[in-house]
């Protein structure tokens, strides 16, 4: 398993769901720790840590006495019992057999000797692209942690989800959760990331009996794929010459998987066994002769092969043996460099630790100056210390190592998004488009939201339309295309998309927060203060949400001038997130058309104390004062407001 493809797909994302108004984008910023800490609480005693030799990962109880991991986590435990455990507890559960699994899916269902606590599993039909979801698990192998992401992507043939959780080596077979707790998947690590709930319900539902642990091991299947998916991991790591050695044990207990053949002849071919690469190849086309991809590389290595015999004959025998075997050790020490820096650099960069894991990739980088990967990890690195730059100038170098990754293009158009190069990433996305058709929804969504920023809400448009086009059952490409026509002040066309999402998940709040921030510009106060009321009422549980909720309608009903509704929202919001300043300024705003300037300031007081950079605050505390007569404490007020805003009124 990759292991950073998720750390890169958690920052690929991060700049897309953006909210639309200030309020929204700092909810976004801060409801995290709350919300995880929730889930934490709800997660950690039903998810366990899978321990078996050699391997181990994640889990979680489905039923008292079924525990639901990854197939590979339990095909990787081949010596010995596998127990499941609780880290913050000393309860240890035996496996006794597997009930169920799914090599496709990559899920098992174990069968443990007592009895735990189970999650419940969602209705994945509840669930929408941009929703906030949480991995509950054992990254390393270490300590219980839950990480919270957005889904970006779920596929319309089998609802796989790709998310942007940011997942580590233990995390397999951890569960994945919304914001009630409820399990929605299993995290998995490859393209699509985590296996619909649905999935599970129904290897539970088809299960009927136990099969001891030490017979479903002696499966050819099972046996075949422990081989595969650990030779993959080694080829990734750079250990090819021991990858091919796992090949060749999956494929003689396997030989009709066509996959292990595909990537048997990718690592003959990086060590220069073109004949063997051929071999492979060969063999591929002859079961699936209209494969352009294989027949593309069994020409091109074809062609490097007869390089390489020219070469041969042009030198003597014994040059050409003792060079190539010199290359071969030099190449397995040099592996052995790589995937240590690089374990170490991922470890650090999981820590914090940026500075140290960018050293390290840097070192990866020098035994390997054509590792598109490091160049993909060191970038990544730098985004999270706020060096877009140096992230744009590797992600630039992946490209040039693997200009077929139209992922790196989107996290390219991504880093160029923080630095406001709105051109650049368009064009990025333009490329992605190309390389990924089977992304366009959200690349489209992507790019649109790219052009929204820049300015181009028309251009916008078009690409939230051609996104809604292909899924016109998801609610985030209405959303999306309802905020580029409010930019456009087309606001009943924007009513409209928002009403429509509204209507394909009518219990879903964000889209009635959207619509009555249009209905505010439009001094519809009244049907404003419905939708705010829609969007409290459907999310009370989730804190964050509802304090900006509450603002919202406060903001509305002051505006409306119901002064003493807006001062009993800004309390409640107050009361859920005493530590946050917007609450306090609205207070303060209704609190002075009431004329109470004391009870103003006092307000204001608080939101400076909180925040002594908010320019906003000292501006209106300077107008209370000066409503009270106090006009040299008024000016000082104002002063430091220009100060801290240039721009800001007297």
């Amino acid at each position: 398993m990759k292991r950073y493809t998720n750390i890169l797909l958690c920052f690929l994302v991060l700049g897309l769901f953006l909210s639309l108004s200030y309020a929204q984008e700092t909810a976004e910023n801060t409801e995290k720790s709350t919300e995880t800490d929730k889930i934490s609480e709800m997660a950690i005693e039903s998810t366990v840590r899978i321990v078996g030799l050699p391997g181990g990962g994640s889990g979680f109880f489905v039923a008292p006495d079924m525990i639901a991991t990854n197939f590979h986590v339990a095909a990787g435990c081949t010596i010995g019992p596998i127990t499941a455990k609780l880290n913050h507890k000393e309860t240890i559960w035996l496996v006794e057999g597997v009930m169920a699994f799914d090599i496709k899916s990559d899920i098992a269902i174990l069968k443990i000797k007592g009895e735990g606590v189970p999650l419940p599993l969602a209705d994945i039909d509840t669930l929408q692209i941009g929703e906030t979801v949480f991995l509950a698990g054992y990254p390393k192998l270490g300590e219980f942690k839950v990480v919270d992401g957005v889904v970006k992507d779920i596929r319309k043939s089998d609802k796989w989800l790709k998310t942007t959780v940011e997942a580590y080596p233990g995390n397999s077979g951890s569960p994945m959760l919304n914001s009630k707790g409820e399990i929605i998947g299993i995290h998995v690590g490859h393209g699509y990331d985590a296996r619909p709930s649905s999935v599970i319900k129904a290897l539970i539902e088809d299960s009927i009996s136990t099969e001891p642990l030490g017979k479903w091991r002696k499966r050819k299947n099972v046996r075949s794929y422990f081989y595969h998916m650990r030779g993959w991991q080694k080829y990734y790591d750079g250990n090819v010459e021991k990858a091919i050695k796992d090949f060749n044990q999956a494929i003689e207990l396997n030989p009709d998987d066509l996959k292990i053949y595909k990537i048997r002849g990718d690592a003959k071919s990086t060590l220069g066994d073109y004949k063997g690469a051929i071999d492979d190849y060969s063999h591929l086309l002859k079961l699936n002769p209209t494969d352009l991809e294989i027949q593309k590389k069994l020409d091109e290595t074809k062609k490097i092969l007869e390089g390489k015999t020219l070469e041969v004959q042009s030198r003597k025998d014994g040059t050409v043996v003792t060079t190539i075997t010199r290359t071969f050790i030099e190449s397995e020490r040099s592996s052995e460099d790589v995937s240590n820096y690089r374990e170490r650099g991922h470890e650090k960069s999981a820590k914090g630790d940026y500075a140290g894991a960018i050293e390290d990739f840097t070192q990866v980088l020098k035994l390997k100056p054509d590792d598109a990967n490091a160049y993909n990890a060191r970038a990544w690195t730098k985004t999270q210390s706020g060096d877009y730059t140096g992230a744009i100038e590797d992600y630039t170098q992946a490209i040039k190592h693997n200009p077929q990754d139209g992922t790196i293009y989107i996290q390219r158009a991504q880093a160029r998004l923080k630095l406001k190069d709105f051109i650049g990433a368009i064009e990025d996305y333009n490329q992605a488009l190309k390389l990924k058709p089977d992304d366009s929804y959200f690349i489209l969504n992507s790019r649109g939201r790219a052009k929204l920023e820049s300015g181009n809400s028309t251009g916008a448009i078009e690409d939230f339309t051609e996104a809604i086009k292909l899924q016109p059952n998801d609610t985030y490409g209405y959303n999306n295309r309802g905020s580029a026509k409010r930019k456009l002040r087309e606001y009943a066309a924007a009513i409209e998309d928002y009403t429509q999402a509204i209507k394909l998940k009518p219990k879903e709040p964000y889209s009635y927060r959207l619509r009555g921030h249009v209905k505010v510009e439009l001094e519809d106060y009244t049907g404003a203060i419905e939708d705010y009321t829609q969007a409290i009422e459907l999310n009370l549980e989730d804190i964050s949400y509802a304090y900006f909720a509450y603002i919202d309608r406060g903001n509305a009903k002051r505006m409306s001038k119901d002064f003493d509704g807006a001062i009993a929202d800004y309390n409640h919001a107050i009361k859920l997130k005493p530590e946050h300043t917007n609450a306090y300024i609205g207070r303060g705003l209704a609190k002075a058309d009431l004329k109470d300037y004391d009870g103003a300031i006092a307000d204001y007081d608080k939101a400076i104390e909180l925040n002594p950079k908010y320019a906003e605050a000292y501006h209106n505390r300077g107008k209370a004062k000066e409503a009270l007569g106090q006009h040299e404490a008024a000016k000082i007020d104002f002063e430091k407001a220009k100060e801290l805003n240039p721009e800001a009124k007297k």
